[in-house]
């Protein structure tokens, strides 16, 4: 039979002998408040009787002792393991409480004497501890001993292609998916566990229980998948091969259904009520061992932002204008190298001439570019005086043709400004 207890605003729920042992604690508190001079010894009274409550509950539950006792228990269940919390989550919130009228009670000299309440709140705090990675010891023991073998039936490949082919166009996702015997198996054992301990827990002892439970089956499910692989394997290479033997998929259909059906689980303890949400990675550690992605999967290209598109096109005529630019300057400054060669230029128009003369322009040290460039000014005049009276002679006698008459007419014209240019200077 369970009675509520409430300290410091918690609720318990504890069973008889719980309510007794408290019971029993604060008589020998008051004990110790009408008699000061017994005070030394019901701290030590007070001291056995925890520890006495804390090793029998120990024995009884934690090591299965009720099951060859009086009360020939057939199994300790989770509804037990719950109900030992409770009684040593009572005892923890009391103790600070009893302390602080046994102290009141004994002379200073004697206070260290309630070290030993200390050294009690301890062993209770770790006999708790005990009780909460037992919940996570009972479904590690469902999960490797009665659900593990069916992993060795499980074929995703199979299971992909058959809800493909019932699937009638319609897309799998973790929301629809039918999870495997295995984790079917996981789901259903930890939601009957949390139908017992949401009804004996508060809500945050039923956090911490289930917080680690969770963190068991994150790692375990992972784990158990590739071990069954590999084992089935060595087998397979030993020869000894059988029907249970399981193997990763192979598929990219079947590798998308192992994902989604530890999604689909994932997501099913997730829901539970008054748990806190546990953010599990055993999909990431399976997508990492099967070389798949299903963020990126199926996902369709998305059209082209209207925006981006126009910043690009102005990018884009960016830089055409200033290639076209910087084609416009190359041609300027071919025309400019161009004009200064045939300045340079001696009487005749011979191309082999030009480009030896514009090299030993170029060679000229710096020390003599005065002179060079004083030379070859005048060169400049007087060749381009001589050209500009071929040209005339040329056009006069009609010796040449009117093609030619024309290129000369207008080389002179091209070479006429320097010549004014010059005059210029001397002016």
């Amino acid at each position: 039979k369970m009675s509520d207890a409430e300290v410091e605003g918690k609720r318990y729920k504890v069973v008889w002998s719980c309510l007794l042992l408290v019971e029993m604690v604060m008589s020998n508190v008051a004990c110790a408040a009408h008699f000061q001079t017994l005070a030394t010894n019901v701290v030590g009274k007070v001291v056995e009787l925890l520890r006495l409550f804390n090793s029998r509950s120990t024995h009884l539950v934690l090591m299965a002792g009720a099951i060859h006792s009086a009360a020939r228990l057939k199994s300790i269940n989770a509804k037990h393991l719950a109900l030992v919390t409770q009684c040593l989550g009572l005892v923890i919130g009391t103790l600070p409480h009893v302390r602080a009228a046994l102290m009141a009670q004994l002379p200073s000299k004697q206070h260290t004497l309630l070290v030993d309440l200390d050294r009690v709140k301890k062993e209770y705090a770790d006999h708790n501890e005990k009780v909460l990675s037992k919940f996570v010891s009972i479904i590690g023991g469902i999960v490797e001993h009665a659900l593990a073998p069916r992993i060795g039936k499980t074929d995703f490949d199979a299971r992909a292609k058959k809800s493909a082919a019932a699937a009638d166009g319609s897309i799998v996702t973790a929301a629809n998916v039918v999870c495997c015997p295995f984790l079917e198996g996981i789901s259903s054992n930890t939601k009957k566990m949390h139908q017992v301990l949401s009804v004996l827990l508060p809500e945050e002892h039923l956090q911490d229980v289930f917080s680690r439970i969770f963190a068991y089956v994150d790692s375990k499910v992972p784990s158990l998948f590739i071990t069954a692989s590999a084992a089935s394997a060595s087998e397979g290479s030993g020869g000894a091969g059988g029907n249970n033997s399981f193997s990763l998929p192979q598929t990219d259909d079947g590798k998308r259904r192992m994902v989604l059906e530890v999604e689909a689980m994932s997501n099913a303890l997730n829901r539970l009520s008054g748990v806190q949400p546990w953010d599990f990675s055993a999909m990431k550690v399976l997508e990492k061992k099967l070389d798949i992605n299903l963020d990126t999967e199926g996902k369709e290209e998305q059209p082209d932002d209207p925006a981006k598109e126009a910043f690009g096109n102005k990018e884009d005529a960016k830089a055409e204008d200033s290639l076209m630019n910087g084609e416009d300057g190359v041609k300027e400054n071919n025309g400019d190298k161009t004009h200064e060669r045939y300045e340079g230029d001696g009487s005749d128009g011979d191309a082999e001439t030009k480009e030896s003369l514009t090299e030993n322009v170029n060679d000229v040290d710096n020390t003599n570019a005065d002179n060079t460039v004083s030379s070859s000014a005048a060169v400049e005049i007087t060749n381009n005086n001589g050209l500009s009276s071929e040209g005339e002679q040329n056009v006069c006698n009609g010796e040449k043709d009117s093609s030619t008459a024309t290129e000369q007419a207008g080389l002179s014209e091209d070479r006429s400004e320097p010549c004014v240019r010059e005059e210029e200077d001397e002016t």
